[in-house]
């Protein structure tokens, strides 16, 4: 039998099994993404971004001991929060409503001015005193606030970003030294997972929480220690919380995807067939404007994102994006290099099929390597 007939027979059997591998490779580095997003929840521990956490009086005074002067006796006043509402109006400024309070023991100094001051809000001094109450021997005073909170958050690893909402607290009675303590006896036996000090009907929108809890901050302010800046522990009262990922799938991934697949489909437009090109309308004019009509899809997309999250780093999302800048860039690539003539044996091979067949190995590949590099296995 002739070896050119021999190679004829084979040839559909090895385009078939180059199929198979890639289809393989794409579907592992798929499958790899998706675990990686699927475990990165569990892996954000019940953790505060700032200071030291505490669950208990026990820890609340190992804490701040070592910060307070050994000289004189510092109140500690026992200090509840409950969120009813948590609302992001953008990137960076959080909507907060509740009810914060306060165990005014018997004797307590009645020149120290009970209350608390809202470091990161807009208006610090917005907690309004609503009541008071006698509770055992210890008298309850009550405060309701309505404020924005400004926050730093990090969204390097959006969508799939967690973050900490925090509440920030001071003593309003900044002559004399207060320390400031999580109410425990308000809550029961304290569990990050309960999320104790959260309203059951608050609303979170496309956020999802993870846990509450408690620490307690030493802030160094570069000034001396005299009346007027008396400087105690911060008081954190943390909410971890999660972003759900059904509005960021719909609204940046899909459209992603559906990108990727017309990028694909244009490579069987794509023909080395001179008698098929003015059917398919394979013509230099046409590279340029599908890749320069895509190229503008992409880039209003990352502008968007990146105005959603109002970041000035790099984001997880971004990946995806530059990702189609490249295959892009290939696609358009290899159809100049089919009309040029250059590398022919390659491009042409099989009526160009390995770009077609290391396309989606590529894609999955670039983004499998950067969920790895962003999130972790």
């Amino acid at each position: 039998m002739p070896i050119r007939e021999v190679v004829s027979r084979c040839a559909p059997k090895a385009k078939l099994w180059l199929w198979l591998a890639s289809a393989v490779v794409s579907l592992t580095l798929a499958a790899g993404t998706v675990y990686s997003w699927t475990h990165a929840g569990s892996r954000h521990a019940p953790v505060a971004e700032k200071g030291v956490t505490v669950s208990s009086y026990a820890e609340a005074e190992t804490a701040v001991t070592p910060h307070l002067p050994q000289d004189r006796v510092v109140p500690r006043v026992s200090t509840g929060v409950l969120l009813n509402a948590l609302q992001f109006i953008n990137a960076h400024n959080v909507k907060a409503t509740g009810h914060i309070w306060q165990h005014l023991p018997p004797g307590f100094p009645e020149d120290i001015e009970p209350g608390v001051l809202l470091l990161e809000a807009e208006d610090p001094h917005c907690p309004k005193k609503v009541f008071e109450y006698p509770l055992g021997e210890n008298r309850v005073v009550v405060w309701s606030f309505s404020t924005v909170i400004r926050q730093q958050f990090n969204y390097e690893d959006y969508p799939l970003d967690h973050q900490d909402i925090w509440l920030r607290m001071r003593p309003v009675d900044m002559i004399h030294p207060v320390q400031l303590v999580p109410s425990f006896e308000s809550f029961p036996p304290w569990d990050a997972k309960a999320l104790n000090g959260l309203d059951p009907d608050l609303v979170f929108g496309d956020w999802e929480p993870d846990y509450t809890v408690w620490s307690l901050n030493r802030q160094e302010y570069s000034m001396l220690a005299h009346p007027g800046l008396a400087n105690t522990d911060e008081l954190y009262f943390n909410v971890g919380v999660s972003r759900g990922l059904l509005g960021p799938m719909l609204g940046r991934i899909v459209p992603v995807l559906l990108l990727a697949v017309l990028m694909f489909l244009s490579l069987f437009v794509i023909t080395t067939d001179p008698d098929r090109r003015p059917i398919s309308g394979f013509t230099a004019f046409a590279i340029i404007t599908f890749s320069v009509s895509t190229v503008l899809v992409v880039a209003v997309n990352d502008n968007a994102a990146r105005t959603e999250i109002g970041s000035a780093g790099i984001s997880y999302i971004e990946y995806w994006y530059f990702t189609l800048y490249v295959m892009t860039l290939l696609v358009a690539l290899n159809a100049t290099l089919l009309l040029h003539g250059t590398f022919s044996k390659v491009v042409t091979w099989r009526d160009n099929l390995l770009p077609k067949i290391v396309f989606w190995p590529l894609f999955t590949g670039i983004m499998f390597a950067a969920t790895l590099g962003y999130l972790g296995v």
